[in-house]
């Protein structure tokens, strides 16, 4: 799961015109900052552990990525595979959820488990931490050019 973020064509055009040890040095610390970010934003959902541990970063091709890995995040929608990130990056509609291969949904509420035949979920308005750790760090990319050395 990735999110590309449009408008950055005066940001790659500078990033061109820069020395290319400086453009390395600045994608490759960009990045790294950015993921942090990104795990910073995202550690509040942590039902499971799976989205904060499959946030991940790499540096290819003097390019900087952030993305959510797919392990152990996906599940079955309309019948295609879906990274659940998505949901909770993008939100959902109200729908109803019903068990798919049980009886019953068996869920964890305060003191003890709570068992139902099905459950109308209000939908979600998303979270896109992902977009926003990444352009807090882009606003600040003067600063970063500025602390690295050559």
């Amino acid at each position: 799961m990735s999110v590309e973020i449009s408008g950055l064509s005066e940001t790659k055009e500078w990033l061109k015109n820069l020395d290319k040890e400086m453009s390395k040095k600045l994608i490759r610390k960009v990045t790294q900052d950015a993921y942090k970010n990104v795990k910073k934003l995202g550690s509040k959902h942590t039902d499971t552990g799976n989205m904060e541990s499959n946030i991940r970063h790499k540096v290819k091709n003097n390019e900087g990525y952030i993305y959510i890995d797919d392990i152990g995040m996906m599940l079955d929608w309309k019948g295609k595979k879906v990274n659940y990130a998505a949901f909770v990056l993008f939100g959902s509609k109200p729908h109803t959820i019903t068990p798919k291969y049980k009886k019953v949904l068996r869920f964890n509420s305060v003191n003890d488990f709570v068992f139902a035949k099905k459950v109308h979920h209000p939908g979600y308005k998303g979270d896109d931490f992902l977009y926003e750790g990444v352009k807090q760090i882009l606003n600040k990319i003067d600063e970063i050019y500025k602390g690295i050395n050559l």
